[in-house]
């Protein structure tokens, strides 16, 4: 048995590629550093838990997200005011402090006037756009992409990352077939492009925000010539919802588990650019990565499970206070505590039992993955063969009308239900939207498990039985969540009418706080 067979050429390149990031990210630890004074730290990390509780985002985006809010505070996208970039970018890192994003100590003075470079040349950036007629909505969305996502890898630096990119990229080139996706019409940069981008969307989780900055930096894209650049962003928005982008990511997100868990393997562990030259050391790794990777999914699984209620708790309320309540009392006279209770709970019962249903991959999954990776990486055999070819299968047209037939009917059965529970129709529409959004939330935490999934579980009678009976709310739901997007009724209401004040009082009190200790030293 050979133990220390010589690396493929991804991964000698992977190897290299990964000890230069790391020499590249070695912290500096001389100079002076940046210090928040601790005034209102607590609070202000309490509001973003309860933010980002609203939001339901990924978790690796909540700060790219704290900077977008950030920015869309602190600038003025209607009037062309002049703003001190460098003041802006000093708050910035105030703020991403006291909320607890990044270490009190960690960022170095002269990342203030990086900052201000980059805030500068995008806010500047925004206004060319708009002169040479883009949308108001669609400039800012693009220059808040840029900025968010460029600020973010300056204060938290992600050169890991890109490497693995890069090396993901090149290895289902190698072992995709093209032609098993692309169309008619489509051409070979519409394919290369798609890859790169399901390759984001599928393994890291990434919104369009990450994709227009890494790839405006990929292709070295430049807003000198405003008309290309206005092309080149359409591109960008284009590629992102393209169908043939929705088919590779389908596939590859069906099949990444083993590139999943070695993408933390190589963000968390700063061996591996040196392991990987001998195999059995880096197998034992991998090996036991899967396992970390287990127990944190039963982590986030657990914590999933805690954000969707408390969002639908939120969100619940809100609804309840503004909506159901009212509505009750002018109708009937009274409130009518049934329905309230059973539209509270429902969501959060359904929720906890899916959670308790949810079982991790097996050890027949655990040695999958390692044979992926060992061939991947150590192998000579093209990996082609793991991956099922596409087939365009067609149903007959019976079984899509009896799907809704059915549907109908299982709604219908419900409402039924419901009426005999003497909801009126407002709060009938009220559980059928929190039922439905919790199916679809329950349906997203199972996908936490489906990730790390190479050797798909059979499903039982009863399992299928019980999928179908949900399916027509996942549905709903995810219709409801595509809608609740677009616009976002309690982030609105936080955003407006806590966060602004909230972080426009902490801020005068961190500057009269400043100016007291300041008085105080002149004495």
């Amino acid at each position: 048995m050979i133990h220390n067979k010589q690396l493929g050429v991804n991964g000698q390149q992977l190897s290299a590629q990964l000890v230069a990031a790391r020499q590249a990210l070695v912290d500096n630890s001389d100079g002076q550093k940046i210090d928040v004074p601790g005034v209102g730290r607590e609070v202000s990390a309490v509001y973003e838990q309860l933010r980002n509780a609203a939001e339901y985002a990924q978790e690796h985006l909540l700060i790219q997200r704290a900077i977008r809010r950030f920015y869309v505070r602190n600038l003025s996208f209607f009037t062309h005011s002049h703003v001190d970039p460098k003041v802006v970018a000093k708050e910035l890192i105030i703020e991403l402090i006291q909320a607890a994003y990044i270490e009190n100590g960690s960022q170095p003075i002269e990342v203030v006037d990086q900052l201000a470079e980059i805030i500068s040349q995008n806010y500047d950036n925004y206004w060319r756009l708009k002169e040479a007629g883009v949308k108001h909505g669609v400039a800012q969305s693009w220059m808040l992409d840029v900025l968010s996502v460029g600020s973010e890898r300056l204060i938290t630096p992600n050169a890991i990352q890109e490497v693995f990119v890069q090396f993901a990229y090149r290895h289902y080139s190698t072992v995709l077939n093209k032609e098993m996706f692309v169309r008619s019409g489509d051409t070979e940069a519409n394919y290369e492009a798609s890859l790169y981008v399901s390759i984001y969307r599928s393994l890291f989780k990434t919104d369009i925000s990450s994709v227009r900055y890494d790839m405006q930096k990929l292709y070295a894209v430049s807003d000198a010539n405003i008309t290309e650049y206005i092309k080149f962003q359409e591109n960008i928005d284009k590629i992102f919802e393209s169908d043939l982008t929705d088919k590779i990511t389908h596939y590859i997100n069906k099949y990444g588990a083993p590139l999943r868990v070695l993408k933390n393997l190589v963000l968390n562990d700063d061996s591996v650019g040196e392991i990987l030259h001998h195999k059995d050391r880096f197998l034992a790794a991998y090996v036991a990565q899967i396992g970390k990777e287990y127990r944190e999914a039963r982590r986030k699984l657990n914590e999933g499970l805690f954000k969707s209620i408390v969002f639908l708790l939120i969100t619940k309320t809100i609804i309840g206070v503004a909506i159901e309540v009212p509505y009750d009392i002018v109708i009937t006279g009274s409130i009518i505590y049934l329905p309230l209770i059973v539209n509270l709970l429902s969501p959060v019962v359904y929720m906890v039992a899916l959670r308790l249903g949810l079982k991790l991959p097996s050890a027949a999954n655990t040695r999958a993955m390692q044979q992926y990776v060992d061939n991947m990486l150590y192998g000579e055999v093209s990996q082609v063969n793991v991956y099922h070819k596409i087939e365009k299968k067609t149903y007959p047209v019976g079984f899509r009308i009896a799907f809704i037939v059915l549907s109908l009917l299982i709604f219908g059965e419900v409402t039924n239900l419901l009426i005999q529970l003497q909801f009126n129709i407002v709060q009938g529409g009220i559980f059928f939207i929190f039922f439905a959004t919790a199916n679809f939330l329950g349906f997203r935490l199972s996908r936490i498990v489906r990730e790390l999934e190479l050797v798909t579980n059979r499903t039982g009678l009863l399992a299928a039985l019980r999928d179908f009976l949900y399916m027509p709310f996942i549905l709903l739901g995810q219709w409801l969540s595509e809608k609740y997007k677009q616009v976002n009724i309690v982030a609105l209401v936080l955003d407006t009418i806590i966060e602004m004040p909230l972080k426009t009082v902490l801020r005068l009190i961190r500057q009269w706080t400043e100016f007291i200790n300041e008085r105080r030293d002149e004495i």
